[in-house]
């Protein structure tokens, strides 16, 4: 919100509450003595109309500059500063995920000193510099990015193998496809875990029927695999997330764990036991109300955090219908039981006389309501969304206590802030970047509508009850309309990068299924949960699963509106960041200089048009891979429900249920016992529209590498090939465990030049050769200088086994 300087009007040239009116016929607005000798002076009146009158002229030239002037400026940095800060620290963890190479930490601590100490003393002699500060803001994230890194740095595997595991557990996960165990290992294959013996963090997927908590001591028998890295170049990253959560081997468990004894749990591990098991005593609590379905199931997980039991179907249609923010706890669902808390803690000290009279009952009221949202922050499981939105309504209720404006964009920056500099790689994760574009969108887009608001005079209420009482519905209606366009729009720009899809009518699912997700279904949650210690949940709750029912029919019906329409294909990082800077230059700039965002938008629109998916896409490891038959569909070597296959058709814009139609045909892939011949084509020219495909050979034996060597294209093979071999593109197992996953870029024949395969197709045509596209570009998942959470590991099989104490030198 804009400040007021001494004459009432503020930077947007709109007038404060404390304004007086520039109306001639209104002699004074001030109150006292004051206002008195004013309203009796004809000639006081008309010098003050002429000195509104120029203040007028003066903020409709401000408006209309297109470089707001220095004292301007001042106040943009008062009102936006430190959320500019914030974005030029993410900016700075930006460019280190950026960098070629890993830089060294030691480096950047004594720059990093040298840099802060010598701001602080010119800030001394000559005052500080905005420029000076966003730039020192950014460099500060490289650091604490690098910092971190390097602090985080743990064992990892390098190859697969099957050990007997002891350790603690410290999470159980319940997800669709079954329950995950996180195990803190404490000894392996029978020996006590040493420093750099083996990894830290396992990460299992265990039996349905595993019942353990926090704290307990199991035992098992695992298979164990490195972290997973991208199954494309640039897409979701599984060895980013378990480096920085030091995740050293995934896998799954032979059979249930099996508890043992061990040291007593700590009492942070306590506490986490506890919570624990109130979630599970919840759960059932719920479970043995409600009847079996969809509704029950997201009842738990709205209350407790628990999404396991969402059908995929559910889930989908919410998806589709942009209600699936509703699944992630966050600002919303913090602010409807937070927000309630603070009205019944309110209602219920207002009946007490002698505290009412007392105390200001409105900070009583918010500590109680800060108690509650901790007590909901610690139930729903404390997701970075759920984080993010505790810190928003904790900072607002601090402000209640405090006196002061708690919903800002400097209170969005501060939690941004405080995120970022405890975890940087939040700023990566999908569930970060949805929503701190919402909430930033949303009070922008409201600050603004109030500034309008007051300009355009809006400030006076009608007089009749119907009159009113219709006002108050319009501006209802007319904010939630707001609210699902703009954080549609924002994080439907995210959605759309990490996801390959969007919701095209979630407006009018959010239209029609907030006002019962926010006026039945929230409010009838929080009162079950309040009511459930004295047994009276029952009727809030069926209350509760009957707006969910509706809530379903609404996503089911908004879905059937244009079903698969959601799926765009992919999105690139590039044109993805440049709509983001589009839309945060329109809500946040002053005046004409939003119109700037039409560079960045078409820029992004240009991007998008030039880009196109890949015409090949191979897996890191396997014979798996995808490229394009004669009429350009991408088609799949195998047909099996994978991560990879799944991906691959995002891109090109299709969901799951599309992989049994998109297998090759048997024209474009040949099998035998030694491998297979894959046909890949290049989307038709108008030239040679008789292409010749791109051979790729998949190779399983070494005869048949060798033959594939002189007739293939393009060289897949697990083995190791040799220097003679005369392929354009080998991808071999040292290059395949070197750079991971690939995408292929093919040209149309008319397009090819020399590029990969040496002829362009001109001369090939001359010579009467046969005319095959042109390899455009290569893409790997890993770079060649690989960051630390893509290096291979150090822990192998060989290093588990015991030294023999006899061949130890004395």
């Amino acid at each position: 919100m804009a400040r007021e300087d001494g004459t009432g009007f503020n930077y947007y040239g709109e007038r404060g509450a404390g304004a007086k009116s520039t109306d001639p016929n209104v002699i004074g607005s001030g109150s006292g003595n004051r206002a008195s000798q004013d309203r009796g002076s004809p000639w006081v009146a008309f010098l003050r109309s002429r000195d509104f009158q120029k203040h007028d002229r003066n903020n409709q030239q401000a408006k209309t500059r297109w470089v707001p002037a220095s004292h301007e400026l001042e106040r943009l940095s008062q009102n936006q500063g430190l959320l500019w800060t914030g974005f030029a620290f993410a900016g700075g963890i930006l460019i280190y995920s950026l960098l070629p190479d890993e830089p060294s930490w030691v480096v950047l601590a004594v720059l990093l000193v040298v840099i802060c100490s010598a701001a602080a003393v010119r800030s001394r002699r000559s005052g500080s510099s905005r420029n000076g500060l966003l730039l020192l803001a950014a460099f500060t994230g490289l650091c604490v990015a690098t910092f971190r890194t390097a602090a985080i740095e743990a064992p990892r595997l390098l190859e697969p193998m099957t050990v007997e595991l002891r350790g603690e557990v410290l999470e159980l996960q319940h997800r669709q496809s079954g329950k995950r165990l996180l195990l803190k290992a404490a000894a392996v294959n029978g020996r006590t875990i040493e420093p750099g013996l083996f990894v830290e963090r396992v990460r299992l997927r265990v039996p349905v029927n595993t019942e353990v908590s926090p704290g307990d001591w199991v035992q098992l028998r695992a298979r164990l695999f490195p972290p997973m890295g991208p199954v494309v170049p640039g897409g979701y990253d599984l060895s980013f997330r378990a480096y920085f959560q030091k995740i050293g081997a995934t896998g799954f468990s032979y059979g249930p764990p099996e508890k043992i004894s061990g040291p007593p749990p700590t009492l942070i591990r306590q506490a986490e036991r506890h919570i624990d098991h109130l979630r599970k005593h919840l759960a059932q609590r719920i479970s043995a109300v409600l009847p079996e379905g969809s509704e029950k199931a997201l009842s738990i997980a709205l209350l407790v955090g628990d999404r396991s039991g969402i059908d995929e179907k559910t889930e989908e249609s919410l998806r589709a219908a942009g209600l699936a923010h509703i699944l992630a706890i966050s600002g919303l669902h913090m602010a409807l039981f937070a927000g309630g808390a603070y009205a019944v803690s309110l209602g219920v000290l207002a009946l007490v006389p002698g505290f009412a009279l007392r105390w200001p009952l409105h900070k009583a009221a918010a500590l109680l309501a800060l108690g509650a949202a901790v007590f909901y922050l610690l139930l729903s499981g404390a997701s970075v969304a759920t984080q993010r939105s505790f810190m928003m309504i904790a900072l607002v209720f601090l402000g209640i206590l405090t006196g002061r404006r708690g919903l800002t964009l400097r209170t969005a920056a501060l939690a941004g802030l405080f995120l970022l500099l405890l975890a940087p790689e939040r700023l990566f994760y999908p569930g970060f970047q949805m929503s701190f574009a919402a909430v930033i969108a949303l009070i922008a887009v409201y600050d603004l509508w109030r500034r309008r608001q007051k300009e355009a005079g809006f400030s006076s209420r009608p007089q009749t009850l119907p009159a009113r009482l219709g006002l108050s519905i319009a501006k209802w209606a007319g904010g939630l309309f707001v609210t699902a366009l703009v954080a549609g729009t924002a994080t439907g720009i995210i959605g759309a990068y990490h996801f390959s899809r969007v919701a095209p009518f979630g407006i009018v699912g959010n239209m029609l299924g907030m006002p019962v997700f926010s006026l039945v279904v929230m409010p009838m949650g929080v009162l079950a949960l309040v009511l459930m210690p004295l047994g009276l949940s029952a009727v809030p709750l069926k209350v509760m699963s009957a707006g969910l029912g509706m809530l379903i029919d609404v996503a089911t019906f908004t879905e059937n509106l244009a079903p698969d329409v959601g799926q765009i294909g992919t999105l690139g990082a590039a044109p993805a960041g440049l709509l983001m800077a589009a839309l945060f230059i329109c809500l946040l700039a002053p005046g004409r200089i939003r119109s700037f965002s039409m560079f960045p938008l078409g820029a992004a629109i240009t991007l998008m048009t030039l880009s196109r998916a890949p015409d090949i896409q191979i897996a890191a490891a396997g014979p798996q891979l995808a490229a394009r038959d004669r009429q350009g569909d991408l088609r799949l070597s195998h047909v099996r429900k994978s991560f990879a296959a799944e991906i691959w058709l995002e891109g090109e814009g299709e969901g799951l249920g599309a992989i049994k139609s998109r297998k090759m045909s048997s024209a474009q892939r040949r099998c035998d016992p030694d491998g297979c011949v894959v046909l890949a084509y290049a989307l038709q020219g108008k030239r040679y529209s008789g292409q010749t495909p791109l051979k790729i050979g998949v190779s399983k034996t070494v005869q048949a590498l060798f033959e594939d060597c002189q007739k293939a294209d393009i060289i897949v093979t697990d083995k190791i090939v040799p220097g003679t071999c005369q392929s354009s593109v080998i991808l071999d197992r040292v290059m395949r465990e070197k750079r991971g996953a690939v995408s292929i870029w093919l040209a149309p024949p008319d397009r090819a030049d020399h590029g990969w395969l040496g002829k362009p197709a001109a001369e090939q045509v001359a010579n009467h050769t046969p005319v095959k596209p042109g390899i455009t570009r290569v893409t790997y998942a890993i770079p060649r200088l690989p960051r630390p959470w893509n290096r291979p590991g150090t822990i192998t099989r060989a290093s588990l086994r015991p030294k023999n104490k006899s061949s130890a030198k004395p």
